[in-house]
């Protein structure tokens, strides 16, 4: 069967036949993304501020990323994909997984617990305070940075989750512009017959 390649394919170009893969990884993004949290809220909610939290979230996205655009690579680009459209698969699937994210802190923030956000507030101050205390920080200095933590509002507000929502995006995209040099693969600009009825 002969196939049409093209050194470039638009990013923009339509998936052939069921979900689109960036689609169906986004789902499974924002779901693990969910039952991350979910299970750190359930154990301690301590957990969910944790220094280690955010670098194991990264390395998750990432990873869903990157099995997006090979599936991708493999599936709807017959084995090739420019960096243009690696980026755009990767940033389809960080925006709808972190959005779906973003959704679940809202319900838990302002329906399951309505207290958790005074509850982060104490927790982050009780680290905080160990955390300078360790250090011989100046009494003075701490209680300078408890007040600051004690004006901060940890309510997950629209505007908030809004707000991290387009951080998420923003890292995720600068994510997706150093893993595209790994997972792009692009056509050759000359291709012999045998090549080219390959399928």
């Amino acid at each position: 069967m002969n196939r049409d390649h093209n050194f470039y394919k638009d990013p923009l170009e339509e998936e052939r036949g069921g979900w689109p893969v960036w689609l169906k990884w986004g789902l499974i993004t924002g779901v693990l993304q969910i039952a991350f949290i979910a299970v750190q809220y359930i154990i301690d909610p301590a957990l969910m501020i944790a220094w280690w939290n955010s670098l194991l979230s990264i390395g998750l996205l990432v990873a869903l990323m990157v099995g997006a655009a090979l599936e991708h690579r493999r599936e709807e680009g017959g084995g090739w994909m420019n960096y243009g459209t690696s980026v755009w698969v990767m940033l389809r699937v960080c925006m709808l997984g972190t959005l779906l994210n973003v959704a679940f802190m809202w319900v838990l923030y302002n329906v399951i617990d309505k207290g958790l956000d005074e509850h982060m507030k104490e927790i982050t101050l009780e680290q905080v305070e160990q955390m300078l205390e360790k250090f011989d920080v100046p009494s003075e200095q701490i209680e300078e940075q408890l007040e600051a933590i004690e004006e901060r509002d940890f309510s997950q507000t629209p505007r908030a989750l809004a707000t991290s929502w387009m951080i998420l995006v923003i890292v995720g995209l600068f994510l997706a512009l150093i893993a595209s040099a790994f997972t792009r693969k692009n056509e050759p600009l000359f291709m012999d017959d045998s090549a080219q009825d390959h399928e």
